[in-house]
């Protein structure tokens, strides 16, 4: 241990596990519910104008429009999931990552870890 480093005691490496997870859980509830606003944005997004603009416009569309228009659809519908899928990723490894800082301090917590060493 180097010299300007003070010995830690077991009740303070509680208390950092337990805020490392707090804090944790605190940044994947926010990013989850951030994720959640938004995907509604990029669903309407991606999915309304071009259905919108080819029933608006149905009248004066020549034949071979239709099929830009499902080119579009489908090319708007792939990168949205490539984004959602990115964006959800993130999410998904931010809870698990709160997990995992929530059970390191409940087995650090847990009372058989509080015995002495060699006590049974």
């Amino acid at each position: 241990m180097p010299a300007t480093q003070t010995p830690t005691t077991g009740a303070e490496d509680l208390d950092a596990l337990q805020r490392r997870a707090a804090e944790l859980a605190a940044k994947a509830k926010a990013l989850t519910d951030a994720y959640q606003r938004s995907t509604w944005y990029r669903f309407t997004a991606v999915f309304f104008p071009v259905p919108f603009v080819v029933v608006l416009l149905r009248l004066d569309l020549e034949n071979w429009h239709y099929y830009i228009a499902g080119a579009a659809y489908l090319g708007f519908s792939a990168l949205l999931y490539s984004f959602d899928t990115r964006a959800s990723d993130r999410c998904d490894e931010a809870v698990r990552a709160a997990g995992r800082a929530r059970q390191a301090y409940e087995l650090a917590s847990h009372p058989s870890r509080r015995l002495a060493p060699g006590a049974r």
